[in-house]
């Protein structure tokens, strides 16, 4: 049966306007907050608002938001989406929230030794008993008790917020500096895993205190020593 003049050139006209769909589709993605920062297959292409552009070759594009105070989000678009504008939403950051960095004395200390310098006067064991007061108080479970050798070693704390677990402990030793002064090293770990990450090897280096934390060093300077 063949089609009337009318009718090929109607199908023609579907055919051609498919065909330049499938070779140019446009998808506007709107990401809050308006300042966070897009990434498009790995490069920065804009900030808060971005059309994309599919061609016949690509079924799909990588994704990756980033903003200060945020989570990074990354997510992986296809052409086949059926919205032409898609939003998307990225989480505050609640352990960057509750916690300080290297651009405060305290964020300065994370995952780093440094030494107290006992006050003069102060006898080792009232030292001792003094930083197993603070150890005790803030962290409640010791892991490493040793007055012999001077080493004080808490359990891991862990604090869970939505999206992320810190935990967070203590360790103390003894350190001789050979000026005859009573000399301690001190280190507050921190570290960091995303809450749907099973297992104690999810977690890395966290280079931040919980601000319930900052106590902790002020504490050994009030009660122990006589500078950081």
């Amino acid at each position: 049966m063949k089609l009337s003049t009318g009718l090929r050139a109607l199908a023609l006209s579907v055919c051609a306007i498919g065909a330049i769909s499938a070779l140019a589709q446009k998808k506007t993605i709107i990401v809050q907050p308006e300042t966070a920062k897009i990434f498009v297959n790995g490069s920065e292409v804009g900030t808060g608002t971005y059309t994309l552009k599919f061609n016949r070759n690509t079924d799909f594009f990588m994704l990756r938001f980033e903003a200060p105070g945020y989570l990074d989000r990354s997510v992986k678009l296809f052409k086949d989406n059926p919205n032409k504008t898609i939003s998307y939403s990225l989480v505050v950051d609640e352990a960057e929230k509750n916690s300080v960095g290297g651009d405060t004395e305290a964020g300065e200390m994370a995952n780093k030794w440094f030494d107290v310098t006992c006050r003069d006067g102060l006898t080792e064991d009232i030292v001792w008993k003094r930083l197993m007061n603070i150890a005790v108080n803030n962290f409640e479970q010791i892991e490493v008790r040793d007055k012999d050798a001077g080493w004080i070693r808490t359990q891991w704390i862990s604090t869970k917020f939505p999206e992320q677990v810190v935990r967070t402990r203590l360790e103390v030793r003894m350190s001789f500096m050979g000026d005859g002064k009573l000399t301690y090293r001190v280190r507050l770990e921190s570290q960091i895993k995303d809450r749907d990450c099973g297992g104690n090897n999810c977690f890395v280096k966290y280079d931040r205190v919980l601000k319930k934390y900052i106590d902790v060093i002020q504490q050994l300077t009030t009660t122990v020593g006589s500078n950081l």
